[in-house]
């Protein structure tokens, strides 16, 4: 059999995105172009490698096998890359999603250095939840996810995703600075069963942790505001609007017109690094070993 890689290639990214559409768009071609090196596929292999599925495809059993093969020719041929360029000048894009409280911390600081160091390499950057963040990671959209993973409950990480610790951020109280219970220096959540609350979108990562936490006290919080960004929450707060529960590094957070009290028990939130388990391009190695360089060893 006498096959073309770029026709692999095609079927490596039909098989990871699950879609003709998506796989253009991965590889800046056409529909019609990927639907064409397909049928090329099926005329050098002698096979069928996707059937009608609905209004897209999916793949045959043996588009399936030869899928496997093409992800391995995929690997090689990216460390193939960086092997030849070895010492080279860094050149390309790289796609990074992220959550906006995660690129309000150092990351924001760690991408223009990097941007310094690698001028020739394009950094661009999506917000947005990290459940749509792993779709896009997976099927090659994006290169890295900086995510969240909430101490009750943890982010969960379908197969082909690895996951780097970057920090550990305590959750805090977020108070007006009169409220009623501003003089204590912890509290439990029953303690707050009756305030109204606020918190990221219905269904992301924190809320998800927040009511989990809640209910294995037996408790079942009125959430009525939904922010995704932190500071905004911090807003409705000092209006004594809500009441929040907010991450921070920070040993004892400060912000006007708001009091932060710690949780009990104490609840935390971890900054994950995810990334595809293939082998990365050399711009994405070299950022990827930026952002974990001061992280500590076990």
């Amino acid at each position: 059999m006498n096959m073309d890689w770029n026709r692999l290639r095609v079927l490596d990214a039909v098989a990871r995105t699950g879609s003709v559409t998506r796989a253009a768009e991965l590889l800046h071609m056409t529909g019609p172009a990927v639907s064409q090196q397909l049928r090329r596929i099926d005329a050098e292999a002698g096979i069928r490698v996707v059937a009608p599925d609905g209004r897209g495809v999916r793949l045959t059993r043996e588009g399936r096998v030869l899928a496997g093969y093409a992800a391995q020719v995929a690997a090689l041929m990216v460390r193939a890359e960086n092997d030849l360029h070895q010492g080279d000048e860094l050149v390309g894009r790289i796609c990074i999603g992220a959550l906006a409280s995660i690129l309000r911390t150092s990351l924001a600081e760690e991408l223009a250095e990097f941007e310094r160091l690698h001028p020739r390499v394009e950094l661009r950057v999506e917000d947005g939840e990290t459940a749509w963040h792993l779709d896009r990671l997976a099927d090659g959209h994006l290169d890295l996810v900086l995510a969240e993973s909430w101490s009750p409950s943890p982010v969960r990480l379908p197969a082909g995703v690895s996951a780097r610790p970057l920090a550990r951020e305590s959750a805090w109280i977020a108070l007006p600075e009169h409220h009623r219970l501003h003089e204590r220096t912890q509290l439990d959540l029953t303690d707050l069963a009756t305030e109204i609350w606020c918190t990221c979108a219905r269904g992301s990562d924190e809320h998800r942790s927040l009511t989990q936490i809640a209910r294995m006290s037996g408790i079942e919080l009125d959430i009525r505001h939904f922010v995704a960004d932190h500071h905004t929450q911090l807003a409705l707060v000092r209006a004594g609007l809500a009441v929040a529960c907010v991450p921070t590094a920070t040993p004892q957070p400060e912000a006007p017109g708001v009091v932060y009290r710690r949780l009990d028990p104490e609840m935390h939130r971890d900054i994950l690094l995810l990334t595809s388990d293939r082998t990365p391009p050399r711009p994405v190695e070299a950022l990827i070993a930026q952002l974990t360089a001061t992280v500590p060893r076990e």
